[in-house]
């Protein structure tokens, strides 16, 4: 039988491939390249492809059920806000509930007491003063409500009253104003003292000292009023 190469030569039938044996032999001596076993000739195997998944309708043809598919972002039940017990305004904070009813009851009514005051005195500077506490008062008991609604999950609304409370002097109702905050700055500090929540003991902390500042600046002012 004839071979034909590319250069157009014909060898002879008996065609040599002693030359690629002796070549064979020197890389890899003592293994036979002609074995029918793929072992003996120095090679593996190819190792099979996995089969291809089956489309959506030939598992449900077969009755394959397939795995369940994992949401991105996990389980609500694990974030913090709805942990049965959060380490703040949680448990330890149910017993200071009626403590922040009062409280925002009477900074809601101290501060229309002190906005009254600030539309009725003549003194400028006690003016200022006047619309400085009632807007601090105003923030507190918002900040209160706020942690009013994380304890109990309701909203505080207050039924506030104000007493229409008449002076005859403004040094008269700064005096007033004074023990007003020094009590709220004390009551503050014995609320936070009590309650076990951390979270409650901290914002306590800050209403004591915010008050105990105001009274500060009406003994100030009443002082500059006197002497």
């Amino acid at each position: 039988m004839e071979h034909t190469i590319s250069d157009g030569q014909v060898p002879s039938p008996a065609y040599d491939f002693r030359t690629y044996d002796q070549v064979w032999r020197r890389v890899t001596p003592g293994v036979d390249p002609f074995s029918s076993d793929p072992s003996a000739a120095g090679m593996t195997e190819a190792p099979q492809s996995a089969a291809p998944a089956a489309p959506p309708a030939a598992q449900a043809a077969s009755g394959a059920v397939p795995a369940p598919r994992q949401e991105v972002g996990g389980n609500e039940s694990a974030l913090p806000g709805a942990e049965p017990n959060p380490c703040c305004m949680g448990t330890n904070a149910q017993d200071s509930v009626e403590v922040l009813e009062g409280f925002i009851q009477e900074e809601l009514a101290g501060s229309r007491c002190c906005q009254s005051l600030a539309c009725h005195v003549r003194s400028q500077t006690a003016a200022r003063l006047f619309r400085r506490f009632a807007c601090e008062k105003q923030a507190a008991a918002r900040e209160m409500c706020g942690a009013y609604y994380l304890i109990t999950g309701t909203r505080y609304a207050p039924a506030v009253t104000v007493e229409h409370m008449h002076w005859g002097s403004l040094t008269e109702a700064l005096r007033s104003c004074y023990h007003q905050e020094a009590c709220g700055g004390l009551n503050y500090a014995r609320a936070s003292d009590e309650t076990t929540d951390l979270c409650l003991t901290k914002l306590f902390g800050q209403l004591s000292e915010q008050a105990y500042r105001r009274a500060e600046d009406v003994m100030s002012l009443l002082g500059k009023l006197i002497c």
